[in-house]
């Protein structure tokens, strides 16, 4: 019973996490001002660099959901999240992105800690048995 629960919870979250690269990824890819704007990011550089962005996110966000069958992913989905916790976190510190984006760092940090925790326990869940 708490197997399935755990399973069923870690897949939601998964999902979500998944969606969430995916919608930001079409957002990008499709309109990329208009995207970097909701964010108050002044760009002035080609349209190429963010709407590429915008496919590494579709392509990341279709391995996130794989790493529901793929359980080896799932280290995929938590170190990319960290990555892109420091990342965003640094470029609002100290460079010049927009102070919004250290709140962007932490949405992705959530995200990551998230998979995480219903991975750990999951596994735990199955160890149980």
């Amino acid at each position: 019973m708490r197997q399935h629960l755990w399973r069923t919870i870690f897949n939601l979250v998964v999902l979500a996490v998944a969606a969430h690269s995916i919608a930001l990824g079409m957002a990008f890819l499709f309109f990329p001002l208009r995207t970097l704007g909701l964010v108050r990011w002044e760009y002035t550089g080609q349209v190429f660099w963010p709407s590429q962005a915008g496919l590494f996110l579709l392509i990341l966000g279709a391995t996130y959901a794989a790493a529901i069958r793929l359980r080896a992913l799932v280290w995929l989905v938590i170190g990319s999240k960290a990555g892109a916790f420091i990342f965003l976190l640094v470029s609002a510190l100290w460079i010049d992105a927009p102070q919004i984006v250290a709140l962007l760092a932490c949405g992705d940090g959530l995200m990551g800690l998230a998979v995480a925790l219903a991975f750990w326990r999951l596994r735990r869940a199955e160890r149980s048995r």
